[in-house]
């Protein structure tokens, strides 16, 4: 045999192999036995179910669920990420999470993320916070530079640079508003700490305990006017007769570490940690001896930086609901501009009737 015959031979060998390595991938892959593994467990869960229904209607639905449990469909799952493009226009760009596709079991990641149950995945994916390819079908290959358990989320914090980073690929990835007052503005990213859990609010005491000695002039000034919002707020007749979702209004600016969700809040008034965020993240790197590091999340919101931490409270509808009660209900309007608002920045010129004096609704 000429050597030209053999090396033809080596190399049709080669690609035979490799292409029914590629066959077998594309039409037997991995990640398809995570999924029949579930399907098996979900069938044999439904099946006692049915046996231990009463009802008509109960076996009825669970007949139905049955029927789609012995046929499952096996398929890529993904969470179609923002890109690029215009989320309006519905184009995501080529940013997707397919991490579903092998954990397909939802319970069971609940059951292992019990901290992280109100984290938008649907929106964010799972990559944001465990690193990792999420784009390959690839195990090995989707785990790359992975950030499995909260420790290892935790230990990569050797700067605020992650932080951050974190918070950059959060404001990326949220959907836009076509209402610019409804835009998730950086500084919502806040509550977030590194791992996607709510970050804690330790409360203004433990920050006061060094900052009365070292920025003395500063937390003075905001102890005499901003801690005490609330309490100015408790008393406005708007807030007296306003419903639930009235009060819920006032309650997301005028307290600290207010919670949508649960309506708690951490403590009344615009103390340190609503405009810094979460002390968390601050005791964090006290803890470690990285005070500074500590330092650059606090100036968060000054001039010169992209996060927009007053903006969500400071803009000009946010009291709409409120102009819109006093000219309803009349009142004194003292109620409605600030103590410090004087009668040249607002165009009234005497007191009376508020509904003549309060300007209009544009």
């Amino acid at each position: 045999m000429s050597i030209q015959r053999l090396i033809f031979f080596i190399l049709s060998g080669l690609f035979f192999i490799s292409s029914s390595l590629w066959l077998k991938e594309e039409f037997d892959p991995k990640w398809e036995k995570y999924q029949k593994e579930y399907y098996e467990v979900q069938l044999v869960k439904a099946e006692k179910e049915y046996e231990a229904a009463i009802s008509v209607k109960e076996k009825e639905l669970l007949s139905k669920k049955l029927a789609s449990l012995r046929r499952p469909v096996y398929a890529v799952k993904q969470v179609l990420l923002k890109g690029d493009y215009s989320w309006s226009k519905q184009q995501n760009g080529d940013k997707v999470d397919r991490c579903m596709t092998c954990h397909i079991d939802e319970e069971a990641l609940k059951h292992s993320h019990p901290m992280v149950k109100d984290f938008p995945f649907d929106i964010y994916g799972c990559s944001v916070c465990h690193g990792g390819i999420g784009r390959a079908l690839d195990e090995e290959m989707a785990h790359e530079g992975m950030y499995y358990h909260k420790r290892q989320m935790i230990q990569r914090m050797t700067s605020a640079d992650p932080l951050f980073k974190f918070w950059d690929e959060l404001a990326i990835l949220t959907p836009e508003e076509t209402d610019p007052n409804l835009r998730t503005d950086m500084g919502d990213f806040k509550k977030y700490f590194i791992t996607g859990e709510k970050a804690i609010y330790v409360g203004s005491q433990k920050c006061l305990k060094c900052h009365t000695g070292l920025t003395s002039p500063h937390v003075e000034r905001w102890k005499r006017i901003k801690f005490k919002t609330f309490e100015h707020v408790k008393e406005a007749p708007d807030y007296i007769a306003g419903n639930e979702e009235y009060r819920k209004k006032c309650l997301k600016c005028h307290t600290t570490g207010y919670d949508e969700t649960t309506g708690r809040y951490s403590e009344e008034g615009v103390t340190c940690e609503g405009c810094h965020g979460a002390g968390e993240v601050f005791s964090y790197f006290m803890d470690i001896g990285k005070a500074m590091e500590g330092q650059k999340l606090a100036k968060l919101g000054t001039f010169g930086t992209p996060y927009n931490i007053c903006g969500p409270c400071h803009h000009t509808r946010n009291h709409e609901m409120r102009l819109k009660f006093f000219q309803e209900r009349g009142g004194d309007d003292e109620w409605f501009f600030p103590q410090h608002t004087t009668p040249y920045k607002t165009g009234l010129t005497e007191k009376g009737d508020a509904s003549k004096s309060l300007p209009k609704i544009y």
